[in-house]
């Protein structure tokens, strides 16, 4: 009889306890829904901080011939047929370039990239190459445009922009707006530096005009296409030279007139048949000319000042330092 007043005090003990355990497992619900709400946060749906979207891998930008076109957001594999000055200086190294820009750039700079032609790119080349961009000035005839558009995806570069505008618009599509701000805070340093070495000769302040000779002819610019002259190092373009809008040629007369208040004359040269030339008119037509009879005619080499990129801006800077010293 102890016995079994002992075992029903067990089981009335056991009972009781499994209805506190309820009451408590009801009145923390904390207990019974972690798992649940580990789980949503694991998948981003629950309240804590949504986790980063993966990129696209694709987006859609209007070029500069006004298509929109679909192209990679990181490209790797890129052939470059224009603006190769601005890529390089975004941190890119193509796969592919045309003739002009292998034989313009410094060889270690272009080591490793394939030719893909001269002015007319070769179709078989690019293919080869298996790009995943392909890059191009907007003055392409729209038939090469549309037989690479079928190799890949194609964007034109607007032609006219300065060299700055271009470096932009590139780094909003290739999504390399971190090495624009780089490059820009370089070449200003290089710009700041530049400035400096060239103190001691007092440049800063004297008027200056720039002339190209090309295929025996000579060819005004825009102060625009020299901005490190007038703008970084501190030229003063005379009132003629800031009238000058776009580029167009000019005779050997009317540049008596031209570059007749200029204290500096700089000039584009494209091998010997154009310093022989300069060197004829110093003493012909152009001998009452106070820069060139105060020596002050700078004869600079055309494949480096007339690029219009980012590239020739630091060539210019690094061009001057050497022909002023």
């Amino acid at each position: 009889m102890k016995t079994g007043k002992h075992a029903y005090a067990i089981i009335l003990i056991a009972a009781l306890l499994l209805i506190m355990t309820a009451c408590s497992s009801s009145q923390n619900p904390s207990m019974s829904s972690e798992p649940s709400s580990q789980s949503e946060t694991a998948n981003g749906s629950g309240s804590s901080a949504p986790s980063a979207q993966p990129e696209a891998a694709t987006k859609t930008i209007k070029d500069g011939l006004d298509r929109e076109v679909e192209i990679p957001t990181r490209p790797e594999k890129m052939v470059v047929l224009g603006n190769m000055g601005e890529v390089l200086s975004l941190g890119i190294k193509p796969i592919g370039t045309n003739d002009y820009y292998l034989n313009k750039f410094e060889p270690e700079r272009m080591a490793g990239i394939a030719s893909v032609g001269g002015d007319e790119p070769s179709m078989e080349k690019i293919l080869d190459l298996e790009p995943d961009l392909i890059i191009i000035p907007s003055y392409f005839k729209p038939e090469i445009v549309e037989a690479l558009h079928k190799i890949a995806p194609t964007i034109a570069t607007k032609w006219g922009l300065l060299p700055r505008e271009h470096l932009s618009v590139l780094a909003e599509w290739l999504g390399r707006e971190a090495e624009e701000q780089t490059w820009l805070a370089q070449y200003a340093d290089k710009a700041a530096q530049t400035k400096e070495a060239l103190k001691p000769f007092h440049l800063e302040g004297e008027k200056a005009i720039v002339l190209q000779f090309w295929n025996k002819s000579i060819y005004q610019h825009a102060t625009t296409v020299f901005t490190p002259l007038f703008e970084d190092i501190g030229f003063i373009p005379t009132d003629a030279q800031s009238k000058v809008t776009e580029s167009k040629g000019i005779s050997e007369e009317a540049v008596v007139d031209y570059a007749a208040d200029a204290d500096r004359l700089f000039i584009l040269v494209d091998g010997q048949n154009d310093i022989d030339m300069y060197h004829q008119l110093k003493e012909t037509a152009w001998k009452n000319i106070p820069a060139v009879q105060n020596d002050k005619v700078m004869l600079v080499e055309s494949a480096r000042w007339n690029d219009y990129s980012t590239a020739a801006m630091e060539w210019m800077l690094e061009d001057l330092v050497q022909l002023i010293k």
